[in-house]
């Protein structure tokens, strides 16, 4: 049987990897920023992981189509053009000392990254829509009420740790 999305255990096993690196975040340096080294370590090992012939050999249904190479790397480009656009926002709003614009560009961030779910579902099925959306909550809630970047950082680790169980457990399916 063919399936439409033959590589969602391995997207499930990503999520899971970049959930435990957003969790990781919490951890703090001296000045009370988030230590980033923790996460960029865990987030490089995940991409080699995700990206490595052997693991998209050994865990997927089938080759991917085209298709949802073309869709794959379009959301990767628009996040990282997103991500730069944050980036020189914050800059040209606050002090780049400030904990303001390291929140501008974490949430700047997240919100890029919910964006880029909604680009994955011809590529992983449906869930990374819902994905996106509760994603975005996050963000929106957070900027709206202010919440912790601590917070923000646990809702989103869960929602992904969630999110890559669920494809792994569910995996292969045509939704």
């Amino acid at each position: 049987m063919a399936y439409k999305y033959p590589r969602q255990r391995i997207n499930g096993i990503w999520l899971i990897i970049v959930g435990i690196a957003m969790l990781s975040l919490t951890l703090k340096l001296k000045n009370g920023m988030p230590n980033t080294i923790p996460f960029g370590i865990l987030y490089s090992v995940g991409i080699f992981w995700e990206l490595n012939s052997k693991t998209r050999k050994r865990l997927s249904v089938g080759p991917g189509t085209k298709s949802q190479q073309f869709w794959a790397n379009a959301a990767i480009i628009i996040m990282c053009i997103a991500i730069v656009f944050t980036i020189i926002l914050a800059r040209n709003t606050y002090p780049t000392t400030s904990i303001n614009f390291m929140r501008t560009i974490w949430l700047g961030v997240l919100l890029s990254v919910g964006l880029h779910f909604f680009m994955f579902i011809p590529v992983h099925g449906k869930m990374m829509g819902i994905l996106g959306i509760l994603t975005i909550i996050n963000v929106l809630i957070s900027m709206l009420l202010v919440v912790p970047l601590d917070l923000v950082f646990i809702i989103d680790g869960f929602l992904k740790l969630i999110f890559g169980i669920l494809y792994i457990k569910l995996s292969p399916i045509n939704f």
